[in-house]
């Protein structure tokens, strides 16, 4: 017995030396995208023990008895990390040394904050790993920068709002590509599946110029699994909830050729809700049966002087809801059949982004060009809304740094945006009818941008863009009415390094866009209340200011960080949906920023909180509290946007045990009282003015094996529901029926579970 005590203890070292780390490798971009980085490397302090990362960023280095690694790569500054004993897989981000160089390791945290001087917030694949995350309207749930709301109690969509503001104000880009627009208001947030995602970068306020001019309260870039940097060879997660719906995700990645010059990776996501419920029983399906099929293909390839990525998508989203008795094939216009909601969206896209190297390394032209087809069918009771939408979208642009060291950067190019939006509105009732058989949006814009490091503590980065919106519209009579403006839009960007641990950043700028009632508002029309657009819509306009500071510093678990930050909003044109001039009724109209030299018609403050907390290895704390007020002028009187909570708290604990083979997630969210709209004229309605203050609970429990992965979970844990959500359920083609005004969830205490199959 003793020899072989002894054995094990001589072998002891000659285990520890044969564990290792794995991990990856991946470079920040300073327009948010990630690329693998070849040939950095790793290293355990005061030892020979090195490795050089691979094509894809990936490497493997043994255990030493030291705990400190060091990073480093040509032209960034070398980083020494300190790595906890019980870590086997890591990520580490770099950013460049020119641009506030730092470095994050990312085993455990769900997100964490870009050295970028734009404010922007990551979401990692952690993060969202950490709820189920059906889609992308899901994955805010531990955030209270984003509210993701339903705007109606029958359709099954969701919705986001930043800064108070409706998501409509907000960017929704994939890979810096505008993505979420138009016919996709409405369910579009439900065609990006969790499980396909990397990232989401989180920014607000004004953006840069690059991008466009509709980022008004923020930007919202998703990242998608890529086959450079992703290094799982076969992905697959099923999941299934206690309201009848079943999800399967499956991601493959493949090289193809030699060296890895190219990659692809396909993409399948299917979901179906199999059951009908009706858990409140007021005759109408909680969540409507709902189908998709949603697919892509994408290629990565690079060589020496070119380097570019092409994804092709199909999603085919089929959803019915309304009366538990209604049947989608017998739907017709008889208002004696039960009430039904129908809507069918076909979509494809097609996106190709390359960037070719000039002289040296940090010269460069890129193109993007991307491709949108959306065709929506839809019906709401004896209502019909029918759209397609055929999009282009091309960018390019020169970027060039520069100076000694690289302390400049300019990046130049021209965009053009067109659309063709053709809709058609029918209310069934002989009393309106709207149709534009042809809309067209035309918009060519240049743009600069530069961006200067006047020290290595200080960036400031300001950018100029001149659109000019040509926008055309067919009449009945065959001719084309036509609206021509210049879109103006500055904006600059400040980021202060006071210390190693203290940021603080600045913003200020434009937005612009232009609005689509039908398009942007079809959960109104479930709803009895007759459309009034009263004068022709107008492009919108704003001015958005804010500033944010983040401080780290040490805590027994790792670092620990607060964040706060303040925006302003201010209209000089906004497009106002009114709900309080009639309640049988929705007004459409345009809200000029001045009124009789009063100024302010509609304006948004926001000031938000964030602390994040590790009192010890492996438990992370969130708490955060953010402060919306929002006011648009009403009949001559400033008043609280409705069905908006102006307070929000947030409360998330993590835990994971070692080796990360169990994983614990719970996320309490606090809705303040909100404003509700006036439905004192509607007899079937008890609504008060404002709405209670409620509480969401979410939790979750992973356990970890060693090529999968089980999760358990429950939603709203404290059984919240929203009483009566639908007024007057029981005449849903009387002049009461309303299901628009929703303010807290319609369903009870919701469970799921799931498998992950993870093959790298």
């Amino acid at each position: 017995m003793r020899k072989l005590i002894l054995f094990g203890l001589m072998l002891f070292p000659v285990i520890l030396q044969a564990q290792s780390l794995r991990g990856r490798i991946l470079e920040v971009r300073e327009d948010g995208d990630t690329l693998a980085m070849a040939s950095a490397a790793v290293q355990w302090l005061h030892t020979s023990v090195g490795e050089f990362s691979a094509a894809d960023g990936s490497f493997s280095i043994p255990r030493t008895g030291t705990d400190t690694l060091i990073v480093s790569f040509p032209t960034y500054e070398s980083e020494t990390l300190r790595i906890d004993r019980q870590q086997n897989d890591i990520t580490i981000f770099l950013s460049h040394a020119h641009s506030l160089a730092e470095v994050r390791v990312v085993a455990r945290d769900g997100s964490f904050i870009s050295t970028q001087p734009i404010l922007t917030s990551v979401i990692t694949q952690q993060g969202l790993r950490r709820a189920a995350c059906c889609n992308l309207a899901e994955s805010f749930e531990s955030s209270v920068a984003i509210d993701s709301e339903f705007p109606d109690a029958v359709s099954g969509a969701r919705q986001i709002a930043m800064l108070g503001l409706a998501g409509t104000y907000s960017q929704i880009l994939l890979e810096n590509v505008p993505f979420i627009r138009l016919l996709s208001h409405q369910f579009g947030l439900g065609f990006i599946p969790g499980s396909w995602m990397e990232s989401i970068s989180l920014s607000k306020g004004t953006s840069s110029v690059v991008n466009g001019f509709e980022a008004i309260t923020g930007q919202i870039n998703v990242d998608y699994k890529k086959p450079e940097t992703n290094l799982e060879r076969f992905f697959m997660n099923f999941y299934a909830n206690s309201m009848g719906k079943g999800e399967l995700a499956l991601n493959t990645r493949v090289p193809v050729g030699k060296k890895d010059k190219a990659s692809t990776n396909f993409l399948i996501f299917l979901g179906d809700q199999l059951a009908k419920m009706d858990m409140n029983k007021d005759g109408f399906m909680d969540v409507p049966r709902n189908r998709q099929i949603n697919v892509m293909n994408r290629w990565d390839y690079k060589s020496p002087v070119v380097e570019g990525r092409t994804m092709v998508g199909f999603v085919w989203d089929n959803r019915f809801g309304g009366q538990m008795a209604f049947k989608p094939n017998l739907q017709n216009q008889l208002s004696n059949l039960p009430y039904g909601f129908t809507a069918d969206n076909k979509r494809v896209d097609v996106i190709t982004k390359n960037g070719f190297l000039l002289k040296g390394e940090h010269e460069s032209i890129g193109t993007i060009v991307s491709y949108t087809g959306h065709w929506l069918n839809s019906h709401y009771g004896d209502k019909d809304y029918q759209g397609n939408q055929h999009s282009v979208y091309a960018n390019v642009l020169y970027s060039n740094k520069f100076g000694a060291k690289e302390r400049h950067k300019l990046t130049a190019g021209a965009s053009l945006q067109f659309d063709c939006l053709n809709e058609l509105y029918d209310d069934g009732q002989d009393l309106f009818y709207y149709t534009r058989p042809h809309h067209h949006d035309l918009i060519p814009g240049v743009f600069a941008e530069y961006a200067y490091v006047i020290d290595p503590k200080l960036v400031v980065m300001a950018g100029m863009r001149l659109d000019y919106n040509m926008v055309r519209d067919k009449l009945h009579s065959n001719n084309w009415e036509s609206i021509n403006q210049l879109f103006w839009t500055p904006r600059v960007h400040l980021k202060w390094q006071a210390t190693k641990d203290l940021s603080v950043r600045a913003s200020a700028g434009k937005g612009y866009r232009n609005a689509h009632f039908f398009a942007e508002n079809q959960s109104l029309l479930l709803s009895s209340r007759n459309i009034r657009l009263d004068g022709h819509a107008k492009p919108e306009e704003a001015w958005n200011a804010g500033a944010s500071l983040v401080y780290q510093f040490n805590m027994p678990g790792g670092k620990a960080s607060v964040a706060v930050d303040y925006f302003y909003t201010h209209f000089l044109q906004q497009m106002i949906v009114d709900l309080d001039k009639n309640v049988h009724e929705v007004h459409y109209y345009a809200l000029n920023g001045d009124y009789n030299g009063y100024g302010n018609r509609s304006r948004s403050h926001s000031a938000q909180i964030e602390l994040t907390l590790k009192p010890f290895q492996r438990f992370e704390v969130l708490l955060a509290y953010r402060y919306n007020d929002v006011r648009y002028m009403r009949q001559g009187v400033m008043r609280q946007k409705d069905l908006m909570s102006p307070h929000k708290a947030l409360v998330n604990l993590n835990y994971s045990t070692r080796f990360d083979k169990w994983k614990f997630n719970l996320t309490l969210q606090v809705h303040g009282p909100q404003h509700l709209p006036d439905m004192s004229d509607n007899p079937a309605s008890a609504l008060p003015e404002y709405a209670p203050t409620y509480c969401i609970m979410n939790a979750q429990v992973t356990k970890k094996f060693r090529k999968w992965e089980l999760y358990v979970g429950g939603e709203n844990l404290l059984n919240y529901k929203q009483k009566n959500p639908i007024i007057d359920a029981q005449n849903p083609f009387s002049d009461n029926f309303d299901a628009t005004v929703v303010y807290a969830p319609i369903t009870g205490i919701m469970g799921y579970v799931g498998v992950r199959v993870i093959l790298k």
